[in-house]
């Protein structure tokens, strides 16, 4: 096996000495042709389908919701604006004015079909034209259920909003559209200023910091990394011959999701920056080594092929068992925990395989470039001086 892997490495290094260009475009074309899975990628935020939903306790919850309909609850703040200073602002959420706002904005939900019941202190005065302020405090002091909408200092008022949205990013964005549209055209007093939360208001807010969070790493991440290389390479063209493979390595990732139709989750929406730090590696080990071989005056060939042979050899069995180790959680029972397992394994063997076959390319090409521009200079300086010569004589 060892003189199988050692004779097959040694024809790779051999086949990308001879073949540098061409195996160029082949690398740049794959890329693109993976890249254009990146428009198809999606996230999804709909959390129930990261659950292990074959279960008993899954299955019931969805036969109940499929029966009775689901039961998500929007709530509705109503609350005192303390920084207006206006001597006609409210300072009371038991005024007549602020009743009479909620008593409108109850009765324009309850038109929505998505709406599936309201509780709110405008069902206790629903039917009144103008509530009066004495009635108000008399309704609120004599039933109890009152005090579940009101705070103990009167600064703010809830009203509860049922409806069946599902968890899904889109239709929680649609709805939160639709429940602000109907709060922006409801007249109210100067002084009150109302809010929408909730548990799906909740997630849809926590799954859009979750993605910008997960941008800011893979920035940060791609960064630091870089400017690691730079220090440790001691130059820009070395550090970048190790950190565009990766790169194309994470593209091949993310793009191979979206031909595939495999949308990120919670789980792994933020995998990007991890995938960058745990594939690194390997792509310094080639560059370092091969510098080695070619500081010891040994041939661009014999040099390629020691890197890819000894260095190919070493970075097969880390990456492999980093890609069995991510891959055994495909066995778990929770989807989101297969999903990390899947995307990060994907993501390690992008890497190993951009380390293996794209690095070396990299390499040989740089290297053959500066050797083209170190030679063209020298003719350029040769034949000026030739013509200062002439001059000369």
């Amino acid at each position: 096996m060892a003189d199988f892997l050692e004779t097959n490495l040694k024809n790779v290094a051999r086949i990308q000495k001879e073949h540098t260009k061409f195996l160029a475009i082949i690398v740049i074309l794959l890329t693109i042709i993976l890249g254009i899975g990146l428009k198809d990628l999606t996230i999804n935020s709909d959390f129930r389908k990261e659950m292990p939903t074959d279960l008993p306790i899954f299955s019931l919850n969805d036969r109940i919701s499929e029966k009775f309909g689901g039961q998500d609850m929007v709530i509705v703040s109503v609350r005192i604006d303390e920084s207006v200073d206006s001597k006609s602002a409210i300072r009371d959420i038991r005024d007549p004015r602020v009743i009479q706002s909620m008593i409108l904005l109850d009765e324009d939900l309850r038109g929505e079909t998505s709406v599936t019941s309201i509780m709110s202190p405008a069902s206790f005065f629903r039917g009144q034209n103008s509530p009066t302020p004495g009635n108000i405090t008399k309704t609120i002091t004599n039933d109890p259920r009152m005090s579940g909408f009101f705070s103990k200092n009167y600064k703010m008022a809830l009203m509860f909003v049922s409806t069946d949205i599902g968890s899904g990013e889109e239709q929680i964005q649609n709805f939160n559209k639709i429940l602000q549209e109907h709060i922006d055209n409801t007249p109210r007093p100067t002084g009150v200023k109302f809010g929408i939360t909730g548990q799906p208001i909740i997630r849809m807010t926590i799954f859009d910091l979750l993605k910008r969070d997960a941008v800011t790493t893979l920035a940060v991440s791609a960064i630091i990394i870089l400017l690691l290389l730079f220090v440790m390479q001691r130059t820009y063209t070395h550090a970048l011959l190790v950190f565009m493979p990766l790169s194309l390595g994470l593209i091949w990732t993310m793009g191979t999701l979206g031909w595939l139709g495999i949308p990120l989750s919670v789980a792994t929406v933020g995998l990007s920056s991890m995938i960058l730090g745990l594939g690194v590696e390997y792509g310094v080990f080639v560059l370092t080594r091969y510098n080695e071989e070619r500081d010891k005056n040994i041939s661009q060939l014999e040099s390629m092929k020691t890197t890819v042979h000894a260095i190919g050899s070493a970075i097969i069995g880390s990456g492999f068992t980093t890609i069995v180790g991510f891959g055994v959680l495909s066995f778990a029972s929770v989807p989101m925990m297969q999903h990390l397992g899947q995307t990060l394994a994907l993501g390690i063997a992008y890497c190993l395989l951009a380390a293996l076959f794209v690095n070396p390319v990299f390499i040989l090409l740089e290297e053959d470039y500066e050797y083209w521009n170190t030679h063209r200079k020298i003719e350029k300086f040769a034949a000026k001086r030739e013509i200062l010569e002439q001059k000369v004589r």
